[in-house]
C-alpha cells in the first residue's frame, strides 16, 4: 500500500498550476491534462485524477466530458479529502448540479463549526445558487468568516430584513432553470459602488458573443418580469452576466491577501 502511495502522481500540484492558468490558454491546460492522463494510467479510477480531470474540462468548455466525469465519480464513491471534496463540489456546481452538490454539503452545514473553514467557498457559493438566505445568515454567525465577506452578508441582510426571502429564492431558480444546460462556470461579484449591495452573477458558457448576449438579455427580462409579476417592489439589486468561458481570469492571480 504504501510503494503504491509514493507512485501515486500528485495531483494537487496540477490542480494549483491550473489555478494559476487563465482560461484561454488552452495550450497550456491542455499539457497539464497530458499529464493528468499519464498521471491516471495505472488507474483510471483514480479519484483525485478525475476530479483534477473534470476541473480541466471545465476550463476547456467541455461541459459534457466534464458533466460525464462527475457522475463517474459519483459511482466510483468512496471516501475522498476535504480538500479534493471541496474541489468536487465546485466542479458541480459550476455545471449546475446542484442536486448533487447538496447532498455532499449537507453534513457539512449539519456541523458547521468543524467544517466551515475548509469548505466556506462552496458552502456560500451553495447558498447563494439556491438562493438560500437561511444558510447564508448561519455563515455569517461566525465572525471570522463575516470579518472576510462582508459584503455578502450585508447583501443577505437587505433580503432578510425585507422579507425578500422567496423573492431571491425564486431569482436564483430562475437564473439556474434558463442557463443549467450550458454551464460551464458559476461565479459571482458583489459590489456597493451605489451604496447598497449588489450581486452580479457571471454565467460561463462555451458558445459565442451573440449566444452570450441572447441568454443575458432573456434574462434580464426574465427577472424584471418576475419582480413586476410578484407584486413587491423589485430590489433590482442583481444582475446576470452571460461570457464565454475563454474570458474567464485564473483563480489564483499570483497574488496574497
Amino acid at each position: 500500500m504504501e510503494e503504491n502511495s509514493l507512485q501515486t502522481p500528485d495531483f494537487e500540484a496540477l490542480l494549483e498550476q491550473l489555478y494559476r492558468l487563465d482560461y484561454n490558454r488552452g495550450a497550456e491546460i491542455i499539457k497539464i491534462e497530458q499529464q493528468i492522463y499519464a498521471g491516471m494510467r495505472t488507474n483510471p479510477n483514480n479519484i483525485e485524477g478525475l476530479i483534477t480531470m473534470m476541473f480541466e474540462q471545465n476550463m476547456l468548455g467541455n461541459r459534457s466530458k466534464s458533466k460525464a466525469l462527475a457522475h463517474k465519480i459519483w459511482d466510483i464513491g468512496g471516501s475522498i479529502s476535504p480538500y479534493f471534496e471541496q474541489v468536487y463540489i465546485e466542479n458541480l456546481l459550476n455545471l449546475g448540479l446542484v442536486d448533487m452538490a447538496g447532498i455532499l454539503l449537507k453534513p457539512r452545514f449539519e456541523n458547521l463549526r468543524e467544517n466551515i473553514e475548509d469548505f466556506y467557498p462552496v458552502l456560500s457559493k451553495f447558498s447563494i445558487i439556491t438562493g438560500n438566505i437561511s444558510l447564508l445568515e448561519r455563515l455569517s454567525a461566525f465572525p471570522g468568516i463575516y470579518d472576510d465577506d462582508p459584503l455578502l452578508f450585508d447583501f443577505a441582510d437587505v433580503y432578510r430584513v425585507g422579507n425578500y426571502q422567496e423573492q431571491f429564492k425564486n431569482i436564483q431558480k430562475l437564473v439556474l432553470e434558463n442557463s443549467a444546460d450550458y454551464l460551464c462556470a458559476y461565479e459571482y461579484e458583489l459590489y456597493d459602488d451605489r451604496g447598497f449591495p449588489e450581486l452580479e452573477i457571471i454565467l460561463y458558457v462555451n458558445f459565442d458573443d451573440a449566444f452570450c448576449s441572447k441568454i443575458e438579455d432573456s434574462l434580464a427580462a426574465k427577472i424584471e418580469a418576475f419582480g413586476i409579476s410578484s407584486g413587491r417592489k423589485p430590489l433590482r439589486n442583481i444582475s446576470v452576466a452571460v461570457r464565454n468561458i475563454k474570458t474567464h481570469e485564473a483563480w489564483d492571480d499570483g497574488t496574497e491577501e
